[in-house]
């Protein structure tokens, strides 16, 4: 094989390789989001998602069938387009919404909503698609629909809508991440980076891959640490990438 060729071949991989990256990172920043019936005014809502948008998020929102029968939804139209708005009842294929999203995120989490996946009881699309994807370990946000302005005419009021302090439990137990509305877009934006972690140890086993927590990408360790083949097993299953750290003669 000629130079000529060889360098022909070199740059058909790298645009191929360049279109992979490009489309992986795509992939990466698709987030899914789920609005239900809720008071909460949406403006704040909107303006998160418009930061994340600007950071190159492409968002999908679905409506549930009772917040479209209660609230005002026009100002989400305009914003994020009428083909990235869709209605619960109009679902099909959940499975694939939550593939190929990388988050999923819950603005306005109601009472009703935290109740019924508090305690596993998916009867709703919306319902169902959230539970899923918190069982294949998807990064799940919510925020809570009162909003510390509101005025509350009594105190009946307030514990209507406050969420059950052992249904958050249950959620946070499940994965749920829970933040204030003003937060979304900033730890949207921390989800979406690499979580690492570095490590010193003479020998990495199957079980230092195996307690580490569920968000984390890559481990950092130093040579010249033995990792045993059952490590990079596991590694390869769980998608950790294992970097190597040289320490130099004078420890740096």
């Amino acid at each position: 094989m000629t130079p000529e060729q060889i360098a022909q071949i070199e740059k058909i991989v790298e645009k191929v390789l360049e279109a992979h990256f490009r489309s992986t990172q795509q992939s990466e920043k698709q987030l899914l989001v789920i609005l239900g019936a809720t008071q909460l005014p949406l403006e704040q809502v909107i303006q998160q998602f418009q930061t994340c948008m600007q950071e190159g998020w492409k968002i999908r929102i679905i409506l549930s069938d009772l917040a479209t029968k209660t609230a005002n939804f026009d100002p989400i139209y305009s914003t994020f387009g009428e083909d990235n708005v869709l209605l619960e009842n109009n679902l099909s294929d959940i499975p694939s919404f939550v593939e190929s999203s990388s988050q999923i995120v819950l603005p306005a989490l109601s009472y009703p909503m935290a109740g019924k996946l508090a305690l596993k009881l998916v009867d709703t699309p919306c319902t169902y698609l959230v539970f899923h994807a918190l069982c294949c370990g998807k990064r799940v946000i919510a925020a809570s629909d009162v909003s510390t302005t509101r005025k509350y005419t009594d105190k009946k009021s307030l514990t209507l809508d406050q969420i059950e302090p052992a249904h958050v439990n249950a959620l946070t137990e499940f994965g749920v991440k829970w933040v204030t509305v003003d937060q979304i877009a900033v730890t949207v934006r921390e989800g979406n980076s690499p979580n690492h972690v570095s490590i010193e140890t003479p020998v990495i086993s199957a079980n230092v891959i195996a307690n580490l927590a569920s968000n984390v990408q890559e481990l950092v360790y130093t040579k010249p640490s033995i990792i045993t083949p059952l490590a990079r097993e596991y590694a390869q299953k769980r998608g950790v990438k294992l970097t190597p750290k040289i320490v130099s003669v004078d420890g740096v």
